[in-house]
């Protein structure tokens, strides 16, 4: 009787919850609009190119967004791609680099992306880091 009681005391205060929250490294969250380098390491895509990469693991990355609307009807803009800081064109130059090149992937939304760059990124940004930055950018052509 008396551990019974002592256990409904420990669950009330909360000391036996402790044993039952995940330990930090299994506690790690899968962000909606980033692709880590470990991400990229444990995934099944990693020998593959940077754009079948994203289409594999974050999809929505690449569809044209949901709710934008222009004046007259007009589609939407594209959605811009950045590596390494520098305007890429479009999403075709994804299929140039190597997942195993990139450090990270994070996607900005429409409204994110005209705050930071302009009104001309209604479609929104993707920003790839890569790592190794001066060998790539003497094979990737610059817009």
């Amino acid at each position: 009787m008396t551990k019974s009681i002592a256990l409904a005391a420990a669950l009330l205060t909360g000391s036996a919850l402790v044993a039952w929250t995940p330990a930090p490294a299994r506690a790690q969250k899968k962000e909606r609009d980033l692709i880590s380098r470990e991400e990229i390491l444990a995934s099944a895509q990693k020998d593959q190119d940077a754009f079948f990469l994203i289409r594999s693991l974050r999809p929505h990355f690449l569809a044209p967004p949901r709710g934008v609307r222009t004046l007259g009807g007009a589609p939407a803009a594209a959605t811009a791609l950045y590596i390494n800081g520098t305007r890429a064109g479009d999403l075709a130059e994804l299929r140039l680099l190597s997942a195993a090149d990139v450090e990270e992937v994070r996607y900005l939304d429409p409204s994110r992306a005209e705050n930071e760059f302009g009104i001309s990124h209604s479609g929104g940004a993707i920003m790839v880091k890569t790592v190794k930055s001066s060998r790539l950018d003497r094979k990737l052509p610059r817009f």
